[in-house]
């Protein structure tokens, strides 16, 4: 197609399932279409990126997600406007990942999950302009001291599901930071102190961190913006008390746990919006959970629960939309219920 076409005046295109190994055919018109701003290649199959790719100087975003890619070619440092790099379900290696992506100066998400990463890539922490970064469902073992000196931006992190064991004290860096995920990874020794000086942090997530009783972070109801907070998969007997002084906790996480009883303290808990219980032993639920009223959804799925363990005055629950509790030993459902929501 000639340049007098539509190509050179196209702004994005989705080629998402369209089968690159097949044809070349649309990969090499790229080259026409120089004021593109964003491109999907989802669901290619693709196992290289296409030369052509280089072409495409006014490039934005890049999404080249569920593909077969093995490297990230230096044919995108040509793309100097880029911002947006998602690259998650592939192959790539940490050895095959660009050692000069600072050269990408306005590049803001970087997503880089569900590779074959076995640690960060080389000089990653060049890279001053991300404020998104998810290296999550990799293989990665170590994060090295260098990586957060500069990256002091960030205002997401995700490292969840790798092979940590501990995070850098620089951690605490990340004054900005907003979502941290630290999911599916072995930290039993990790006493992360770092969260502390997290000060801009809404969203914590230690599913399945090996939190004990005596490696639970301390300290978090200091954070003035903490409103999130997943403890799930973590084998913890009781909600630790330091959880309950937490008061601006909007949404709370604690299924999957080995829980027997919940302290009446979670009545302090009075922003709650959602709290999730499933998947642990209860007997019964605590009389102050009715002091809860902007309570919305309440999960208390498979525990022991029997009619006498739901509190009489859940009727209180004004605002609550979501009661599910699958898989106890409920044969009926207290009347106050019906009063919920309304």
């Amino acid at each position: 197609m000639s340049q007098t076409g539509v190509l050179p005046f196209v702004r994005g295109i989705d080629f998402t399932k369209y089968d690159f190994n097949e044809t070349l055919k649309h990969p090499r018109l790229l080259s026409e279409m120089q004021r593109l701003r964003w491109l999907r290649a989802n669901h290619t199959g693709m196992s290289t990126l296409p030369d052509e790719l280089s072409t495409l100087t006014k490039l934005e975003q890049l999404h080249v997600t569920h593909n077969g890619l093995t490297s990230l070619s230096d044919e995108l440092l040509n793309l100097n406007c880029l911002r947006v790099l998602n690259a998650r379900y592939n192959k790539i290696k940490s050895q095959n990942v660009p050692a000069d992506l600072s050269k990408l100066e306005d590049l803001a998400v970087l997503d880089l999950s569900f590779n074959d990463l076995n640690e960060v890539p080389n000089n990653l922490e060049e890279v001053k302009s991300i404020l998104v970064l998810n290296l999550g469902h990799n293989a990665i073992t170590s994060i090295p001291n260098h990586l957060f000196v500069n990256l002091t931006d960030l205002i997401y992190l995700d490292l969840s599901s790798n092979k940590l064991e501990m995070l850098p004290p620089q951690l605490r860096r990340l004054v900005h930071l907003k979502t941290l995920i630290l999911n599916d990874n072995p930290l039993l020794h990790a006493q992360l102190r770092q969260l502390l000086a997290l000060n801009s942090l809404e969203k914590l997530h230690l599913k399945n961190t090996q939190r004990t009783l005596s490696n639970i972070p301390q300290g978090l109801e200091n954070l003035p913006g903490l409103v999130e907070l997943d403890l799930s998969c973590n084998d913890l007997p009781i909600i630790p008390d330091t959880i309950y002084k937490i008061k601006t906790l909007r949404r709370l996480n604690f299924s999957q746990n080995s829980l027997t009883e919940v302290s009446n303290h979670i009545g302090d808990l009075d922003e709650l919006i959602t709290l999730n219980l499933s998947r642990n032993k209860l007997l019964s639920l605590p009389n102050a959970l009715t002091k809860l009223s902007k309570l919305r959804k309440l999960y208390v799925n498979s525990n022991y629960l029997s009619f006498v363990g739901i509190p009489a005055g859940i009727g209180k629950l004004h605002e609550l939309e979501v009661f599910s509790a699958s898989d106890n030993r409920l044969e009926v459902l207290p009347e106050g219920l019906c009063r919920c929501g309304t």
